[in-house]
């Protein structure tokens, strides 16, 4: 029998990792032989492409008037931050990208991006880690002196009253590129980070610097150490407080973050071609 083509909701290619994840998703799937799609929902490029334009990301928003066609033989992946179900989709996969909100309908397939979403970890779930870090790009080779120190508020700049003094602010708009972050993450020794599950935080430690974890909410929740460490890359590179011990372990452990990052990067296919075949066969039926 023939598979399924996916579609997948998401915005427009962006800085976000999350929606990063969505669009490489689309990728890999192609990549491996299936047919998977984008339903763009949002522009949040500004002037820049609406896809990636190195990835086949191929979308249906100039066929949408095809949508009762797709919808009655397709697979919709939707990330948890689209409520509901609002294209009517027959058969939808939930991508949890953070901590569960809303619970979701009883017919949906759920997966969570990391096993340190899942609010119970006792239990069997699905999950699909995908790296959006570039590690060609981030690395600490060729890094330079570490002269400075930065800062990362990200979705937590309500809690920080008292900014680390000549720290270098991190914003959504600076540095505008990708490469020119990786230059600024290898002149630094340390990163104070207010946003503690954030792609910037692994990116500095793959570039060599530890990073300080100042806030340890995630989306307005509480967020522990133990959390951080249930994430598939650990928390090799993170320091809890700023002890000279803990800064001591954090700069020790750099490598540890490095090393499976490496392994999840490697891992990906077999483990999304494990997520077809779940998906593939849950919705066999219908």
């Amino acid at each position: 029998m023939k598979p399924r083509p996916y579609i997948i909701l998401t915005p427009s290619y962006c800085v976000s990792g999350g929606v990063r994840v969505m669009h490489a998703l689309c990728h890999e799937l192609n990549m491996l032989g299936f047919d998977a799609r984008l339903l763009l929902t949002s522009n949040l490029s500004g002037d820049g492409p609406l896809v990636n334009p190195h990835w086949h990301t191929p979308t249906i928003n100039e066929s949408i008037d095809d949508w009762p066609r797709i919808n009655e033989e397709s697979i919709v992946i939707s990330a948890d931050g689209i409520l509901g179900n609002p294209f009517g989709a027959k058969r939808i996969v939930r991508y949890i990208l953070g901590l569960e909100g809303a619970p979701s309908a009883p017919e949906e397939f759920k997966v969570y991006f990391s096993r340190s979403f899942i609010t119970n970890r006792t239990g069997s779930a699905h999950t699909l880690f995908y790296l959006a870090a570039d590690l060609a790009l981030f690395n600490d080779n060729r890094a330079e002196e570490r002269t400075q120190d930065m800062l990362w508020l990200g979705k937590c700049a309500q809690y920080c009253t008292e900014p680390p003094p000549g720290a270098v602010h991190i914003t959504y708009q600076w540095p505008a590129a990708r490469h020119e972050l990786a230059e600024q993450l290898r002149r630094t020794r340390y990163l104070y980070s207010y946003d503690a599950v954030s792609l910037t935080n692994v990116e500095a430690v793959l570039c060599g610097a530890a990073v300080i974890v100042k806030h340890m909410s995630y989306n307005g929740r509480p967020w522990g150490r133990a959390d951080l460490e249930a994430f598939e890359l650990g928390a090799g590179g993170f320091a809890f407080d700023e002890t000279p011990a803990e800064l001591e372990r954090a700069l020790r452990s750099r490598g540890e973050l490095m090393e499976r990052a490496r392994a999840a990067q490697m891992s990906y296919r077999q483990r999304l071609l494990n997520f077809v075949d779940d998906t593939q066969y849950y919705f066999r039926n219908t």
